[in-house]
Formats: C-alpha cells, sequence, structure tokens
C-alpha cells in the first residue's frame, strides 16, 4: 500500500451483482464519461468512478435496497466469481478516520480516539494483503468501516492530529491488534494461540475491565480500558505506552 492511498474493498459481503453510483459533490465521471450529477448509474464490471479528470471525489454507492454510503475518493467495479467487486481508493487518513469513527467504543474521549488512530493506522500499513486486489476490507475481518466522519468530529481530529503517526517496534511498524474489552488483563498472541510475531506484545493490567465479561481476543489495546484512560485525563501516547510497551510513536520508518 501506497503511505498516501488505501485501497478498501466495499460492501464485499453481499456478494451484489448490482452497484449504482450519484454524485456528492457535483460531477461524476464514469470510465472518463461525464454523468449526470443528480441520477443513480448503474456499474459495470471494468468501471472506473473519479472526480472531474480522473480526481478523487465525493460519492454515494449503493446497493439498491440493501445498503448505500457515501465515499471519498475513486471508486473501482471489477468481477469476482459470480458477482462484482466494488473498491474503494481513499487517502490514508481518510480510511483511517472512518475506521475510528466505527470502531471506538460509545463515549470515548478525543485522548482515546487519538490513540485508536494511531492503532487503526498501524494495523492498516503493516499488515499483509489478505484480499489480494486490495489492501484491507470494511468488516471486522480487517478492520470495520463506515462513512467517513463530519469535518470536525471526534473521529476526523483524532486522525488529522495524530496524521502519519505509528508504533514502531524494532525498525518497523507493527501490526497493531485491539479488542472491545479484555476482562482486566491483555493476553499476548502466544497465550492466545497465535503464532508470534515480530513484536511479542506484553500482558497488561486493566483496571476498567476486571470482572468484566470479555470481548474479542485481548490482545494490544483494550478499546473500554482506553477510554477509560482517557476520561481519567491520560493522553494517547501514555495509553499507548501501556498497552503496547516497548514501542516507539512516530513516523513510518522509510520503505
Amino acid at each position: 500500500m501506497l503511505a498516501q492511498d488505501a485501497r478498501v474493498g466495499v460492501f464485499g459481503l453481499f456478494k451484489s451483482a448490482t452497484f449504482e453510483v450519484r454524485s456528492e459533490s457535483g460531477f461524476l465521471e464514469i470510465s472518463k464519461a461525464p454523468a449526470e450529477d443528480s441520477l443513480w448509474h448503474r456499474l459495470k464490471a471494468g468501471d472506473r468512478v473519479t472526480g472531474r479528470g480522473g480526481v478523487a471525489t465525493r460519492f454515494r454507492l449503493r446497493i439498491p435496497g440493501r445498503i448505500e454510503r457515501v465515499y471519498e475518493g475513486t471508486l473501482a467495479v471489477d468481477t469476482e466469481a459470480d458477482h462484482l467487486r466494488a473498491t474503494v481508493t481513499m487517502p490514508l487518513e481518510t480510511a483511517v478516520a472512518s475506521i475510528v469513527a466505527s470502531e471506538s467504543v460509545p463515549g470515548a474521549t478525543l485522548e482515546a480516539l487519538k490513540a485508536q488512530a494511531v492503532v487503526s493506522r498501524s494495523y492498516l500499513l503493516a499488515s499483509p494483503s489478505r484480499h489480494g486486489a486490495f489492501d484491507a476490507c470494511d468488516t471486522t475481518h480487517c478492520q470495520f468501516m463506515k462513512a467517513p466522519p463530519p469535518k470536525g468530529s471526534l473521529a476526523e481530529r483524532a486522525a488529522k492530529e495524530t496524521a502519519g503517526m505509528v508504533l514502531n517496534f524494532d525498525g518497523k511498524v507493527i501490526q497493531a491488534f485491539y479488542s472491545t474489552q479484555c476482562g482486566g488483563r491483555t493476553r499476548t498472541p502466544v497465550e492466545a494461540g497465535w503464532q508470534p510475531g515480530p513484536y511479542s506484545y506484553f500482558a497488561v493490567e486493566c483496571k476498567t475491565c476486571r470482572g468484566k465479561p470479555v470481548q474479542g481476543h485481548r490482545i494490544g489495546l483494550c478499546q473500554r480500558g482506553a477510554a477509560a484512560m482517557s476520561a481519567q485525563g491520560e493522553k494517547y501516547d501514555t495509553i499507548l505506552r501501556h498497552y503496547y510497551p516497548g514501542t516507539l510513536i512516530g513516523p513510518a520508518p522509510a520503505r
């Protein structure tokens, strides 16, 4: 993945043979031909949707009667088995803000969201492609992602105020895992029965979740614990150092 872009497969769970698109910014090109912006346009395999002159734009994509969302970027529609595949190429920070808005626990304050932004950005950049044709999907198979959050929202601010920041270990970005709730103690990959990676993680205490049900694999950031630390006045870097001991927060090393 290029540092400035993320290719995200969207609506893949539906395995749909029908996608329709409409402009949200006043102008669309579909495979380089102008498309009237007020209408829905049915797409076919091979179509490319952009703004004027091939640039990124804001558009609304739907599977009629099932789901629709607004995206910012460009869209490619291709064939996959017996259905169509939709891939949105968007700026990395748009993807990060969208994930933060979709993945974070309700009520999380800005510093917790900034921690989530660093974690989600790290996961995007460090994860090997699990899909081949695109970098990540919009489900929890990778990271849950809906539409970009409004300008000025906490999620958008979290991405903007940590732009480019990732978790590094031994000169590389780590594949930063996280879960909703850890039950009072996070785990290492080995404890979870996973193969250990370059960063071994550590089991750390989480007072917020002590005695509560477990939600997730319990590796890395505990989102409810991070929200509680933020509410108590802790900054995002302190939260990250607690859940990812031994890592450094900074720009991704040059490739």
